[in-house]
Order: C-alpha cells, then structure tokens, then sequence
C-alpha cells in the first residue's frame, strides 16, 4: 500500500533482498574473507556477534560467494539440535534420506561427505546457526564429525553462527573430556 504512495518499485528494508544489494559495514569484507578462506581450508570457524549485527547476513554472503561447482553449502538452524537432528538435516539437503538411528545416518552422512570431497571435487561447507544453543553432547559428535584418517584431513567445512556466549560454550571443559553432570556420551 505504502509502495504505490511513495512510488516505490518494491519493498524497502525486506528480509530477501538480494545479497549484491546489501550495505556492507566496515569490517564485513574482513569476515566474509576469512569464512571463504576456512571454507577453502576446509577449517572449523565460530562467528558470532549480538542480535542484529549481521550474523545472518554473513552468512547469506558466504552462501553466494562460494562457487556451487566447489562448494555445497548446507545450512542447519535448531534451537533443540541433536545429533540424530544433524545428521538427518544435513542428509536430507543432499538428497539422502536418513536413518532412525544416529550412528547409521553419522556412518552414511560421513561416506556421503567423502564423495563430495574426493569423487566429485566438492568441498562440503556445514553452517550451523544459533550454535550457542547447542549441547555438549552435539559439540562432541561435531568434534567427532571434523576429524578423520587419524585427526589428519577433515572432510568438511565446518561453522558455527551464534551469539556471543558460543565462545564461552567452547571454552569449557566439555569439550576436553570432562563430561558435566546430567549429559553423557552416547
């Protein structure tokens, strides 16, 4: 309604506009450059920030500047995510439908991830937004998931969006073996 008064061809400050049209702010380049560079390296990365300040659009950015032909960017969002929620979203964006047990979706999302990589030249690049909400015990299978061949080539990509208290999350002890009370490994 307002378009037609003030003449405008479409929807000002709309959730969709295409990523060419986003203002960049100072320092947005830097980070963009770094999330292509660990996709290349096939790295793990954390992005984090508070609410609004681009985490999202980061991301939309990163998705449009990885080439499709080397890159399959695969995008998981969960305020509630396990490990059996991982694997089968992650497979279902690559066209395979998963299994009820999580350790037989883990075994076919690896091989699938491994035919990317190897056969069809493809680096796999996991996005996993809202991480700060995540558990000790899906950090440990995404540890797990970042290692292979002895903890010596990583079959992915691998970043975690979320809002500043991811990095505290990170820091603890959790992830070095101590399990805290109420959540053990399965």
């Amino acid at each position: 309604m307002f378009e037609q008064f003030y003449e405008f061809e479409q929807t000002p400050f709309s959730r969709d506009i295409p990523v060419e049209h986003l203002y960049c702010v100072a320092g947005q380049e830097e980070v963009l450059s770094r999330l292509v560079y660990a996709a290349k390296m096939r790295w793990f990365a954390v992005l984090t920030g508070e609410c609004g300040s681009g985490k999202s659009t980061i991301i939309r950015s990163l998705k449009e500047t990885l080439d499709g032909r080397g890159y399959r960017c695969m995008y998981i969002a969960d305020s509630s995510l396990s490990p059996r929620r991982f694997y089968n979203g992650i497979l279902s964006q690559l066209g395979v439908e998963g299994k009820f047990y999580r350790g037989d979706s883990k075994r076919i999302l690896q091989r699938e991830l491994e035919v990317l990589a190897a056969l069809q030249h493809v680096t796999p690049v996991i996005i996993v937004d809202e991480a700060h909400l995540l558990g000790g015990e899906m950090l440990q299978e995404l540890r797990f998931m970042l290692n292979a061949n002895v903890d010596s080539h990583s079959p992915m990509s691998l970043i975690l969006a979320g809002q500043p208290e991811l990095k505290t999350t990170l820091k603890k002890a959790k992830l070095s073996g101590h399990q805290p009370k109420g959540e053990y490994p399965v």
